[in-house]
């Protein structure tokens, strides 16, 4: 089933997708709210961002040659604001002068329920389903760490959407980052270092994850040079059997 989350008639809604319909329904799905309130077309609503997550974690360095020959053993995490997280076809604004900036596609976990020392076996069953994420990423001044807050949580600087799927297997399927229509990243979902329950278990050791909360699991690897947001241009996710998550780039400083 696929759940988004939209703006009609001035009230916020969480819906379920029905063919070429939205059925409102009483509350986020993942808390067991699923009455049927009205239907609406979907050319009628504005489009929001599938949940509004407590936290959001990043994964980094998750796809092989990514890591380029660093070896971790362990997850390389960082958290991302939730603070205006930008929907399908929605604008990113960059507050920066000056500052490079780029997107990374990635699957996205939402969570189901309140999650702590999961197992091996019961970690998948915390799983509402999964979405798209665009990971917004600036660099740091002074040649510092990208993965840093100012890089990762600025406001904003998280895309998701555009509905979220429960019943999506992420397996072979394929991970596409597009800037302005030129291929950039690459890649499966069964490339991942970590997969869903390694990373669910690893981070529920020392983290409770809350209904609604979003784990992003890394980007492929740049099958070019990066190339940097500029003013106006448009960054596409997409992953086979979820659709695609597009943005455009707004530079607040730009003349």
């Amino acid at each position: 089933m696929k759940f988004l989350r939209f703006r009609y008639n001035e009230e916020i809604y969480f819906g379920r997708i029905d063919g070429q319909k939205i059925v409102a329904i009483d509350g986020a799905p993942w808390l067991g709210n699923t009455n049927d309130l009205f239907v609406v077309n979907e050319y009628d609503i504005e489009l929001l961002n599938p949940c509004t997550p407590n936290k959001i974690i990043g994964v980094a360095l998750n796809y092989p040659g990514v890591a380029k020959g660093e070896e971790n053993s362990e997850p390389l995490v960082f958290l991302k604001s939730n603070s205006k997280i930008v929907a399908h076809s929605g604008t990113v604004k960059n507050p920066f002068s000056n500052t490079k900036v780029w997107g990374e596609c990635e699957l996205a976990i939402v969570i189901g329920s309140e999650s702590f020392q999961l197992t091996a076996t019961n970690a998948k069953e915390k799983i509402f389903g999964y979405t798209i994420g665009n990971d917004i990423t600036a660099e740091n001044q002074g040649n510092r760490d990208h993965h840093l807050a100012k890089s990762k949580a600025v406001d904003g600087f998280c895309a998701l959407g555009p509905f979220i799927d429960t019943e999506f297997k992420p397996n072979e399927q394929n991970i596409n980052g597009f800037h302005n229509g030129i291929l950039l990243r690459e890649g499966k979902l069964s490339d991942r270092l970590w997969l869903e329950t390694e990373l669910l278990v690893w981070l529920t050791s020392w983290m409770t994850l809350e209904p609604g909360d979003v784990v992003l699991t890394g980007a492929p690897n740049r099958i070019r040079d990066r190339i940097y947001l500029e003013d106006g241009d448009k960054f596409i996710s997409s992953i086979d059997g979820l659709g695609e998550l597009a943005v455009s780039f707004q530079n607040l400083h730009a003349r």
